[in-house]
C-alpha cells in the first residue's frame, strides 16, 4: 500500500461557471417585482437548475456585473440572500455571490448601508455573507 501526498496546488478554490447576463437580468426583474417571497414557485424550473453560480469566483462575478448598476447589484444580493434559503440546492457558504457582489458594490465606493445589512441578517442564515470570511 502507498501513502500519497496532498498537493494544494492541484486543487481548485472555485468552479468555472459562465454567468448568463440574461439570467442575472431574470434574478433582478424577479426583485423588482417583488416576486422572491416563493422562488420556488416564481423561478422556471431551467433557471432553478443553475445553482452552480453560487460557486462562481469574484473575477467571474467582476466580468459578469461590469455593466450593470449600483441598483441592479443591490437587487441580486437580495435575490441571492434568498435564494439560499429558499431553495436547497442553492448553497452559497463562504463563497456567496452576494459576497462578491458587496466587493464590486465596494470598488465602486459603495457601501451597503445600515437598512440593508440588517435585511440581509434578517433573511439569511450564512454567516459569511455580505463580507465573506473574517480571515
Amino acid at each position: 500500500m502507498t501513502t500519497g501526498s496532498w498537493d494544494p496546488s492541484t486543487q481548485t478554490s472555485s468552479i468555472d461557471v459562465s454567468i448568463d447576463p440574461a439570467l442575472l437580468n431574470r434574478f433582478i426583474a424577479l426583485v423588482q417585482a417583488d416576486a422572491i417571497g416563493d422562488l420556488s414557485s416564481s423561478m422556471s424550473e431551467e433557471d432553478k437548475r443553475q445553482n452552480s453560480l453560487m460557486q462562481a469566483d469574484t473575477p467571474s462575478w467582476q466580468t459578469a456585473l461590469a455593466d450593470h448598476s449600483d441598483e441592479h447589484l443591490i437587487a441580486l444580493i437580495r435575490f441571492f440572500t434568498v435564494v439560499e434559503m429558499q431553495l436547497p440546492n442553492w448553497v452559497g457558504g463562504a463563497k456567496s455571490p452576494v459576497i462578491s457582489i458587496n466587493k464590486v458594490l465596494r470598488s465602486r465606493g459603495q457601501k451597503l448601508d445600515r437598512d440593508m445589512l440588517l435585511w440581509i441578517k434578517a433573511n439569511s442564515d450564512n454567516r459569511f455573507i455580505p463580507n465573506g470570511s473574517p480571515l
